[in-house]
Formats: C-alpha cells, sequence, structure tokens
C-alpha cells in the first residue's frame, strides 16, 4: 500500500532571519519544495499546505486527506542554536517518526543539537488525526543557523527524506533525481547558408572576428 505524508512548511510570512534569509515561510518551502521530489520519487503520496492557510485551516486539510505522516516543517528564533523535533508525547509513532528523522539530519547540522522533544499544546501536533512531527531546522535569527539553511536545502531535504523513508520502511533508498543540478539548455543560432564553402569559411572570420563561437555544419538536399 502506497504511504502518504502531509508536508506543512512555514506559513509564516513576518519571520526575517538574520541577513539575507529573508521569511521563514519561504526558506522552509524551499526545503518542502525538494523533498516533496525525492519522497514522490520513491513512490511516496505527497499532500502539501498551501502560503496562505492559516493553521486551523491546514490541520482541517491534513484531517480531511488523513496521511501516514503529518510532517511541519519550520526554523526556530529566539537566541539558540541547533536543531530540535518534537512529537505530541512520548510512545506510539509520532515519537518513533520523531527519533527515526532526529538520527538523519543530526550528522549534517554544523552545532550541538537539542535533540527529540515532546509538546502538548503546538497546534500542529495537538490537533492533527495523524502521527504528526515538527522540526525546528536551526534558529533563523541566527547568522551561522541562517547561513547554513540558506547553503544547505537540498543537503536539508535529502536528510528528512532519508528519516522520513525509513519511518515508512523504504528500501532500495536512493537520490538521484531530486538533487541533480538542472541540465543547461543551449540554443544555437544559424548565421547563413552557403553553396559555395569559401563563402561559408568568410562567414565564420567574420563572425569568430564579431566574438561568436561559430562553425561550419555540412548538410545536403
Amino acid at each position: 500500500m502506497t504511504k502518504s505524508i502531509y508536508l506543512s512548511p512555514s506559513t509564516q510570512e513576518n519571520n526575517i532571519g538574520y541577513g539575507k534569509y529573508g521569511t521563514e515561510e519561504k526558506r522552509m518551502n524551499q526545503i518542502a519544495d525538494v523533498l516533496e521530489k525525492i519522497l514522490e520519487n520513491h513512490n511516496i503520496k505527497v499532500y502539501r499546505n498551501k502560503p496562505e492557510m492559516t493553521l486551523k485551516k491546514l490541520v482541517e486539510d491534513s484531517n480531511f486527506k488523513r496521511p501516514d505522516l503529518h510532517f511541519a516543517i519550520h526554523s526556530n528564533a529566539g537566541g539558540g542554536r541547533g536543531t530540535e523535533i518534537y512529537a505530541f508525547s512520548s510512545g506510539g509513532k509520532g515519537e518513533k517518526a520523531a527519533r527515526i528523522i532526529y538520527q538523519e539530519i543530526k550528522p549534517i547540522t554544523p552545532t550541538k543539537d537539542r535533540g527529540v522533544k515532546f509538546n502538548s499544546k503546538f497546534y500542529e501536533l495537538k490537533y492533527t488525526k495523524s502521527p504528526a512531527v515538527l522540526i525546528e531546522i536551526a534558529f533563523h535569527d541566527n547568522k551561522e543557523d541562517s547561513y547554513w539553511i540558506i547553503n544547505n536545502i537540498n543537503k536539508i531535504a535529502i536528510a528528512l527524506a532519508k528519516g522520513i523513508l525509513k519511518y515508512f520502511d523504504v528500501d532500495d533508498v536512493e537520490y538521484r533525481q531530486a538533487t541533480e543540478e538542472p541540465a543547461k539548455v543551449y540554443y544555437r543560432v544559424m548565421a547563413g547558408s552557403f553553396s559555395k564553402r569559401k563563402n561559408a569559411e568568410n562567414q565564420i572570420k567574420n563572425l569568430n572576428k564579431a566574438g561568436f563561437d561559430a562553425t561550419i555544419m555540412i548538410y545536403k538536399r
């Protein structure tokens, strides 16, 4: 049976990070973009919130879709550093998912982390019907944490994907497609067609002098 997940990147557009971080909403959606592709490449059904949703609305949406896991993705603030991940309470699938995902993100973070925690007041943990996890990737108001997130979007998404796929017991895990750099596209422009080779060679000289990398292609009608 196909597993499903509800990705819930932060909708907090007013949480501004250090330097060029921008908003929490923007950065967490960048991570979710890559994470979504990886999970879909491994046949995980992915649902996702929308930036304009309120917490109440996105929880209602998640509860309507009833995924196997609800995964909220945030960055932190308040003067600390490091990653922490929350479940509603100890025991059960929420804690299991939190611990598996944390073991994948922990090795790539640049500082000592804050571990697995429990919080029965976080709205997404309290009111979702599915097992739920909320991760605080790092502190966006800290210079080093902010830079780390900005420069490691793909790496963070891969670590999260590994944890989620392990929680879902997915074997033969590969991460190639969603993390490769997109192929560059080149467009070739034809600057003339000549019946005599000498005329073509003269055109090549003119183009080379003008700074264009030109070559002759031969074709027959």
